[in-house]
C-alpha cells in the first residue's frame, strides 16, 4: 500500500469509528389564554363621599375630600400575538343629577411583569363602559394592594348652570363594575 492509500484507509476508518446515531421526538407547549381581574381594597371595599354644608348663606355645598384612592386593580392576561386588552369601568345604578363622577388609574406599581396596561387620564363614569386602562398584552400585575393600578375617584358638582337644581338630599349607593376585555 502506498502512502495515499494508507491515508485514505485511515481517514475512512476514523470516520466509521466515530459515527453516531440519534433519534428525536416531538414536544408541544400549549399556553392557554388567560383573562383574570380582581379588585383589592386597602381599607374595606367601599368608597364614601360626603358634602359639607356652606357656612354662609349664598354659598354652594362642597364635596368633602373630593378625591379618594384605596382600591387596586390586579389582572393576569395571556393574549394571542399582537392582541391587546383593556379595562373598562361602568356604573351600576344612577349617579345623582348634579354630580359628576370621575375615575383615574395610576401607572402600574409593584411586582408585575410583561406588557402591562397604560392608564388613561381622568374619565367620567357613566352607565356605559368607558376605557380606564388600555394596551394590555401578556402580563401580570402582582397580587394585592400596592400591586397593579391604584384607582382614584373624584366627585364634583356639575358645572352646568341648571344641574345644581337637581341636587336633592339623600344617600345614593352605586357599584362600579370593572371588566378586562379584548381591545378590538
Amino acid at each position: 500500500m502506498d502512502a495515499i492509500s494508507c491515508l485514505i484507509f485511515f481517514i475512512t476508518f476514523q470516520f466509521a469509528a466515530s459515527a453516531q446515531e440519534s433519534a428525536r421526538h416531538e414536544l408541544k407547549i400549549d399556553i392557554s389564554e388567560v383573562a383574570l381581574l380582581s379588585l383589592q381594597a386597602e381599607n374595606g371595599d367601599a368608597v364614601n363621599f360626603e358634602t359639607v354644608q356652606p357656612e354662609v348663606a349664598g354659598q354652594s355645598i362642597e364635596i368633602q375630600q373630593n378625591e379618594q384612592s384605596g382600591i387596586w386593580i390586579n389582572y393576569s392576561s395571556i393574549v394571542k400575538t399582537d392582541q391587546r386588552r383593556k379595562v373598562t369601568a361602568s356604573v351600576v345604578g344612577d349617579i345623582p343629577k348634579g354630580i359628576v363622577l370621575k375615575v383615574k388609574a395610576s401607572e402600574n406599581q409593584g411586582s408585575g411583569k410583561g406588557r402591562l396596561g397604560e392608564p388613561l387620564s381622568w374619565v367620567t363614569l357613566k352607565q356605559g363602559a368607558v376605557d380606564v386602562i388600555s394596551n394590555i398584552g401578556s402580563c401580570y400585575t402582582g397580587r394585592g394592594v400596592q400591586n397593579g393600578h391604584q384607582i382614584t375617584y373624584k366627585v364634583e358638582l356639575d358645572d352646568e348652570s341648571d344641574q345644581y337644581a337637581y341636587l336633592s338630599e339623600g344617600n345614593t349607593s352605586l357599584q362600579i363594575l370593572y371588566t378586562l376585555t379584548d381591545d378590538n
